[in-house]
């Protein structure tokens, strides 16, 4: 037989390893689109507790005898346990890996969800609603940590993770309202525990290839004097944290400024949200086709999302200006989301969960003290001109830093200086 002639049994053996690296390369992508699909179920039931009790504020407030501003710490509350535990769900990812972390917080969180109803009492519930924010942090950093992993699928895993958190608390605003004829606002509150429950099960059929790294001291320390991280970090306050402080309490605004029902108030408060779910895959994919550069993107949003809110606090209470700043927060505070996560998780020097925790953890004000202090200042004024203008104020130092960013990244970044 000649030695340029191919035997059956090598014809065979190519067509195997063919065979086997076509298997491997199918399984590949089918594990990365299951762990998107399960990271964005996850993200819609974590994000359902950002907003689910915005439209039972006037039940609660009857019920429970309490005014606007103690309904204001619900968010308070959650967003305060998900500061405190953002950078430690970044740093448990980077050690033990992201399932683990992502079974005991989703875990904890469907017990406070469930156990918060029992007792109609606020002090028992805002114990129970700092829980739900402890396990919301941890769960929803060691998701983006499962999406930076994603190899070429990060940019795009990131923008579907992100509009999802959007989808969640869109969801959150409008399906609330619906059921609180049936279930009552206790019953509302228990019906989305339920629910929780399935974001704990789905992790359990995803198979995690464990990386796990060392976080010590030294890594907390880099962080911390990171100039990167902390203009990303003021730079998201303009997005996330405003967007969410706004969803907070755009029911109260509707029903008072407007005169709308509660379900009316419901719809058109979701949207906001819901149009966050399209704009924030759009911003991963115009970075993934690198039709903009990451910060020209976030600067264009943090921009649009500060002038939204000063559309809203404007104290001409015209429709149509309602409509234009709802839908610039709408784009403005979701489309930089993959901007900002997946520059934290490029830097050099810090791991990107750590990194990822960091950025988080520094732009969480505006959704921490906004709702209540909207809500007492609401109920002192009969206005929003100074409770939205403080939202506005945050979203200008935001602004301020996006324009920032750029040089602290060109320093600090593993990205070419041409996509930053």
């Amino acid at each position: 037989m000649s030695h340029f002639e191919s035997s059956p049994l090598s014809s065979q053996s190519a067509q195997a390893v063919a065979t086997v690296a076509l298997d491997k390369k199918q399984t590949s992508v089918s594990s990365v689109w299951l762990r998107i699909l399960v990271a964005v179920s996850m993200g819609i039931l974590i994000s359902i507790h950002y907003t689910n009790y915005s439209p039972l504020a006037s039940a609660m407030k009857t019920d429970l005898h309490i005014n606007s501003g103690e309904v204001g710490l619900f968010s308070t509350l959650l967003f305060t346990g998900m500061a405190l535990t953002y950078m430690v769900g970044g740093v448990l990812a980077d050690r033990f890996g992201a399932k683990p972390v992502l079974l005991a917080s989703c875990a904890v969180l469907t017990v406070g969800s469930l156990a918060q109803p029992l007792v109609p009492n606020l002090l028992w519930m805002l114990c129970w609603q700092i829980v739900i924010g402890f396990a919301a942090g941890c769960a929803f950093l060691a998701g983006a940590n499962v999406i930076a992993g994603l190899g070429r699928y990060a940019t795009l895993g990131q923008g579907l993770y992100g509009g999802s958190v959007q989808l969640g608390a869109g969801i959150g605003l409008l399906a609330t309202p619906l059921l609180l004829p049936y279930l009552g606002w206790r019953g509302c509150f228990f019906f989305w525990g339920v629910l929780s429950i399935a974001g704990t099960l789905a992790w359990l059929f995803v198979r995690e290839k464990r990386e796990t790294q060392q976080v010590g001291a030294l890594q907390v320390g880099t962080a911390l004097r990171s100039s990167s991280l902390w203009l990303l970090g003021l730079s998201h306050m303009g997005t996330f944290s405003l967007g969410n402080a706004i969803a907070a309490t755009i029911t109260l605004y509707l029903t008072h400024v407007y005169g709308l029902s509660l379900v009316e108030a419901g719809v058109i408060g979701s949207l906001t949200p819901i149009i966050g779910t399209l704009f924030r895959p759009l911003g991963g994919w115009l970075l993934a086709r690198h039709m903009l550069r990451s910060i020209t993107l976030l600067r264009l949003g943090t921009a649009m999302g500060c002038l939204g809110v000063a559309l809203l606090a404007c104290p001409f209470h015209w429709p149509w200006l309602a409509a234009v700043g709802l839908g610039l927060i709408g784009i403005g505070s979701t489309v930089p989301y993959a901007s900002v996560f997946n520059s934290a998780a490029n830097l050099r020097s810090v791991k990107k969960g750590l990194a990822q925790g960091f950025v988080s953890m520094v732009s969480t004000p505006p959704v921490i003290v906004g709702p209540p202090l909207i809500g007492l200042i609401f109920d002192r004024t009969g206005s929003f001109l100074y409770a939205y203008g403080l939202i506005v104020a945050f979203g200008c130092i935001a602004t301020g830093a996006a324009f920032l960013a750029r040089r602290a990244l060109k320093r600090e970044s593993l990205q070419p200086a041409s996509e930053i």
